[in-house]
């Protein structure tokens, strides 16, 4: 099996993480928290399997596609945490407080492939007594 830098790389993070688990500050955590927008607003289109779209969340914008509807809402948030520079042992904590995600009305919409394209908009209401550092 071909390995290249990269997949090692990506290996070795997974164990790193997994093995050392680098400190994380609650004021840090609610500060990278703040950070990120409290609503987003996601245009897309299918693409061959793909589907694509765009981003706007708070005053960045961006463009992400995904396989399928799953991979794609992975993507979203993926791309936002990446766009505000949210530090890597902060990611996992960030994700599992914060994730946009679209109704299940619009969560149909993106699985049916018979809709060629779509929006939606996502507000988070979460407040720091929701939120969970473990």
């Amino acid at each position: 099996m071909f390995l290249t830098k990269m997949r090692i790389q990506a290996i070795f993070n997974e164990i790193k993480k997994k093995i050392i688990r680098p400190e994380v500050f609650p004021e840090a955590f609610f500060a990278y928290f703040h950070k990120l927008p409290n609503n987003i607003q996601v245009e897309w289109f299918r693409d061959g399997d793909y589907i694509v779209g765009n981003v706007i969340a708070g005053d960045r914008k961006f463009v992400t596609q995904g396989m399928g509807a799953d991979d794609f809402i992975r993507m979203v948030n993926e791309s936002v945490i990446s766009a505000f520079d949210i530090p890597q042992n902060y990611i996992d904590l960030i994700l599992k407080n914060k994730l946009f995600s679209p109704s299940i009305v619009e969560m149909n919409k993106l699985n049916d492939v018979s809709v060629k394209r779509s929006s939606f908009y996502f507000v988070n209401s979460k407040k720091e007594g929701d939120l969970q550092l473990a």
